[in-house]
């Protein structure tokens, strides 16, 4: 387990000293995140060209990542959630960054569901 989640970015020792050593609550949570349903709306947002609402679920995106440790997926949602904090708005880095960061938590998603 600990391999695969590093393969997707995740500082394995760091995020379970957050969970207090008790890797069976960190997984359950990881398998929570499975249902969580932000970054659809994300996706949707972005698409939409929706601005004001994208940034409002990137940002808990990002704050989801942040408390799993899902380093991978943060490395993308974070400056995507900047990109989106404020006018005026670069759609380019908005669109890159969403597209990375879709591949990543794809990825990620997969990666958990193994487990």
């Amino acid at each position: 387990m600990k391999d695969k989640l590093k393969a997707v970015g995740v500082d394995y020792e760091e995020v379970l000293k957050r969970f207090m050593g008790k890797e069976d609550f960190y997984l359950r949570m990881l398998r929570k995140f499975l249902n969580d349903k932000n970054f659809e709306g994300l996706k949707q947002t972005v698409a939409d060209k929706n601005w004001k609402d994208a940034f409002t679920y990137a940002h808990t995106v990002k704050g989801l990542c942040g408390n799993l440790g899902l380093g991978g997926v943060m490395d993308y949602v974070a400056p995507l959630t900047e990109a989106l904090r404020s006018e005026p708005y670069d759609e380019d880095s908005i669109l890159d960054y969403m597209n990375n960061a879709e591949a990543v938590y794809d990825k990620t998603v997969e990666t958990i569901q193994s487990l």
